[in-house]
């Protein structure tokens, strides 16, 4: 532990655990004390605007490094709606007196500025296996949406069939079908492998894709899928489900015939609390990671009976459904 102390007093000392500001105000979560005595109050002051901690709480951590600290109730966390890009003051009420420290950014060394991160996205090695075997690959959602997407056929090529289906007639589409129906369109036990990217939360029935993404495999193919989990909304209407790994297991998983070789989440994100929500324990939600998108890739162990998985879904209403998808923008 460290802590740093006052210009004004060599025996003030605080220390800054957590902070977080956006354009609505700034968070700051910590400790101070001055001459071994704990705080009387905490204040945070930016120009015009100024807030009180509502209570302050014991540190325990904090006996070992001051052994002559009187009170170990020197822990505050405290919120101030401000307007940003302004200075911003811890102010420390003791019984010597108040002090006062600038809150400035957390080290690029603190924990909190090094979030947790995973394996990414298999792709390669589900490639690689597809080539290996000469197999026959489908992509649920192959259709380019948006200027970043590039169709994904060439990266099969010369050794696999690449079938690229898509709710949308689009370059990159073989057939135009809804992935609810995968059956009617390519025959049970024919392919390879099946993928998708950021596609699955734009099915209304996942739980009915992935029986017919097992129905379509042969046994020992493989599937790979990545969807959003922390992750704006978008490509309204059909903007149905967000998934983190363990979900995905779930759907891939031994009683859907599958066995899961690999699954993770990556791309860590902050998500920001509305300000009309800031109290409380949601004061610390902007602390904690997310996960902007999760991933997994199975592999097919056995098949299902037809009436495994049922849901009154009728192919027509599905595909008019799936249709509302936008047939152009960013997906």
């Amino acid at each position: 532990m460290t802590a740093e102390n006052s210009t004004l007093d060599p025996y003030a000392f605080h220390m800054i655990d957590a902070l977080w500001c956006d354009l609505h105000g700034v968070y700051v979560k910590g400790w101070a004390h001055a001459y071994f005595a704990a705080p009387t109050a905490i204040h945070l002051r930016s120009g015009e605007s100024r807030t009180t901690a509502t209570e302050l709480f014991d540190r325990p951590d904090l006996q070992p490094f001051f052994p002559s600290l009187a009170s170990t109730r020197c822990g505050f966390a405290v919120y101030l709606p401000c307007a940003p890009f302004r200075p911003v003051t811890l102010e420390v009420e003791t019984a010597h007196g108040t002090l006062e420290f600038d809150v400035a950014g957390l080290p690029a060394d603190h924990p909190l500025n090094s979030p947790a991160s995973d394996a990414g996205l298999p792709v390669d090695q589900f490639i690689a296996e597809m080539k290996r075997s000469g197999g026959t690959v489908l992509e649920i959602g192959a259709r380019a949406v948006s200027p970043l997407a590039v169709l994904n056929a060439g990266r099969f090529a010369p050794e696999c069939k690449f079938i690229g289906l898509d709710i949308h007639k689009a370059p990159g589409v073989d057939i135009v079908g809804d992935a609810h129906f995968l059956s009617d369109h390519v025959a049970a036990g024919s392919l390879d492998g099946v993928c998708s990217y950021a596609v699955i939360e734009h099915l209304a029935c996942p739980w009915l894709v992935a029986h017919e993404i097992n129905k379509v495999l042969k046994i020992g193919g493989l599937t790979l899928h990545a969807v959003p989990h922390s992750f704006p909304i978008h490509e309204m209407p059909n903007d149905f489900w967000r998934m983190s790994s363990e979900g995905l297991k779930i759907l891939f998983s031994p009683a859907m015939g599958f066995e899961v070789v690999a699954a993770g989440m990556t791309d860590p994100v902050r998500m920001l609390i509305h300000p009309s929500l800031r109290s409380g324990p949601m004061l610390d939600f902007q602390l904690h990671d997310g996960m902007a998108n999760a991933w997994i890739l199975a592999r097919k162990t056995s098949d299902l009976p037809d009436d495994a998985v049922r849901w009154p879904l009728e192919r027509a209403v599905s595909f008019e459904h799936g249709r509302a998808y936008p047939s152009h923008g960013a997906g």
